[in-house]
């Protein structure tokens, strides 16, 4: 869940690098939902959620300035009301050296009451992060920049990580229109309709291909099976490799070529 709805001002990048960690840590998202800078709505939307799933993850919100009340509407959702924790208190004033109770930047430090503070590991030095994540039960607060936000997900990976849950993928490139191809999909899904997810992505910008077809599952024995149903089934020559770099290996493919002509020159020259 992320603050401020596409004004056209920023480019949202926080939902997809969530979105491929959590993944990978065998989190399966299931909603993704963008609210504007207003107290009551953000808070409405937290409740749901927190109600409803697992984990919550919010990005934004969270500065010193006029429109960041992430803080205060997590508060709202739980009936709480904010105020400073001591310990964001005292990194506020290492930080920015203000003291003031009223400075900007002593918003930062004006939380949740039942709020918690979870100090991950920092990438760059592999101690632990100077600056905590704050959460509120099952509520995560993320910063919005997206540097900060990614580097305070990575070092918090184990909050969220399932030992239980590993997803697999396979995905298969199709070079022929998604229509062509519908009844072996509409096949597939209906053999495989809760073992296997699978996902159909047109592309007509691509050189390569047509469609994209994505198979995930937390079984690779299914994954796999799918995987073969779908070789199987579809027509015979539309499923492409997808090449993403023609030109490394371009020379050496030509000079193969090229030796190759050579040596069928020459075994013709032996004949003649």
């Amino acid at each position: 869940m992320r603050s401020r709805p596409g004004r056209g001002h920023t480019q949202d990048t926080n939902s997809f690098f969530m979105c491929r960690r959590l993944r990978a840590l065998g989190v399966r998202v299931a909603r993704i939902s963008v609210v504007p800078d207003e107290v009551e709505a953000i808070a409405s939307e937290v409740a749901a959620f927190a109600a409803r799933f697992t984990y919550v993850l919010t990005s934004g919100g969270i500065g010193p300035t006029h429109d960041d009340v992430t803080f205060e509407a997590v508060a709202r959702a739980f009936g709480e009301k904010v105020a400073p924790h001591p310990e964001l208190v005292a990194l506020v004033h290492k930080f920015f050296g203000k003291t003031e109770a009223q400075c900007p930047e002593m918003k930062l430090a004006r939380v949740p009451e039942s709020s918690c503070l979870n100090y991950g590991t920092d990438g760059r030095t592999g101690g632990a992060s100077k600056y905590p994540l704050v959460s509120v039960r099952n509520v995560y607060i993320f910063p919005g920049i997206p540097a900060l936000m990614e580097r305070a997900l990575d070092g918090l990976t184990h909050l969220f990580r399932s030992e239980q849950t590993r997803f697999h993928s396979r995905t298969i490139y199709v070079a022929a229109d998604e229509i062509l191809i519908a009844p072996v999909l509409d096949q597939a899904h209906a053999t495989f309709q809760g073992r296997v997810s699978l996902g159909s992505y047109p592309d007509w910008a691509s050189n390569y291909y047509r469609v994209k077809l994505t198979l995930d599952s937390e079984s690779e024995q299914d994954l796999e099976e799918a995987y073969r149903f779908l070789m199987e089934k579809l027509p015979t020559g539309v499923v492409v490799p997808l090449v993403t770099d023609c030109v490394s290996p371009a020379a050496t493919q030509v000079y193969g070529l090229a030796e190759s002509e050579l040596r069928v020159v020459q075994a013709l020259g032996s004949r003649l």
